[in-house]
């Protein structure tokens, strides 16, 4: 069996919207619908490189401070409550893992954040699908070892959970802390 966390707001919080909208002096909403289709996504499943990403931002007539990004990017990221205890307590009974769709951004969280848990990152940017795509949790399971079966994901985007379920896995819709190991323990993954 192997457990795998989502990363951003499910273990750590996720400053996401908010650098994006200080670097860029609007709303994220209006940021959203300036940013042309599908190019973050390209940047997640590593299609891109993130210069590219910034040269396509401002092509598409958007001015921003990609310093002042990074800055509200790194001091945004906190464990969520009771998390980081959850995932020592996942690990000490069974291999666990990071399954992201965070672009390369994701190597300063394993080295600043995630430094000592023992986790291994499987980033949607090195394996070139995102979740919720079957592709994306046949590769972390072959990747791993384990069938779609042995796979258990905490993750709170429900398509995410709801592909693995439909692989086989157990798919657990992140609330908190407390409910994530209540169901955990409930379906036998964590005893105790």
């Amino acid at each position: 069996m192997i457990i795998a966390f989502d990363l951003m707001d499910t273990l750590l919080s996720d400053p996401y919207r908010s650098a994006h909208e200080q670097a860029f002096g609007i709303t994220y909403e209006e940021f959203e619908q300036r940013r042309p289709p599908g190019l973050y996504h390209r940047l997640e499943r590593g299609e891109m490189e993130e210069g590219a990403y910034w040269d396509a931002l401002r092509d598409a007539g958007l001015s921003f401070d990609t310093s002042v990004f990074h800055r509200t990017r790194r001091s945004g990221y906190a464990w969520l409550e009771g998390m980081r205890e959850l995932v020592a307590e996942c690990a000490g009974a069974h291999r666990t893992v990071i399954a992201s769709n965070y672009p390369s951004w994701i190597e300063e969280i394993g080295r600043d954040l995630l430094r000592g848990t023992g986790l291994e990152i499987f980033a949607s940017y090195r394996l070139g699908v995102r979740k919720p795509s079957e592709r994306f949790f046949h590769l972390l399971c072959e990747r791993t070892g384990v069938g779609p079966a042995d796979l258990v994901l905490i993750d709170d985007t429900r398509a995410n959970t709801d592909a693995v379920a439909e692989l086989g896995g157990l798919g657990i819709p992140f609330e908190s802390a407390a409910a994530t190991r209540r169901h955990l323990r409930a379906s036998g993954v964590l005893t105790g």
